[in-house]
């Protein structure tokens, strides 16, 4: 399944909060629209994402997505290739003319089930008498 993190950056001038939630809204109504040009591009797969702001902006693009599917056939390359360009240009669409865009896709190579995951449970002893 394709998924994608969109980060967005405020800037720096937007102290209020209404010109913060406004860049907010902007980030998630752009992330809805990339998931579903990526869902057309990939053959009406549901995708999965996440939209973040970016916690150092130094250099950034305003939006940037990052988006990677699962690909060890090399069965994606072109595919992949037409999801970037498809999501840059609607990316750039839906950006202000004083906003940056970019888009990164990646395919990933691996087994879903094939990680080996630690995790840590807080032991109940300190609640008994």
């Amino acid at each position: 399944m394709p998924e994608f993190l969109l980060r967005y950056k405020v800037p720096k001038e937007f102290t209020l909060d209404w010109e913060i939630e406004s860049v907010q809204k902007q980030a998630l109504e752009m992330a809805a629209q990339i998931q579903a040009k990526a869902s057309e591009t990939f053959f009406g797969w549901d995708v999965s994402c996440e939209v973040r702001e970016f916690a150092d902006t130094m250099g950034q693009s305003d939006f940037v997505t990052t988006g990677w599917v699962t690909d060890n056939d090399d069965a994606f390359v072109q595919v992949v290739l037409e999801a970037q360009e498809a999501i840059l240009a609607l990316m750039r669409e839906l950006a202000f003319t004083d906003q940056t865009v970019e888009c990164w896709w990646w395919r990933v190579k691996g087994k879903w089930d094939g990680a080996k995951g630690l995790k840590e449970r807080p032991s109940r002893q300190h609640f008994l008498p």
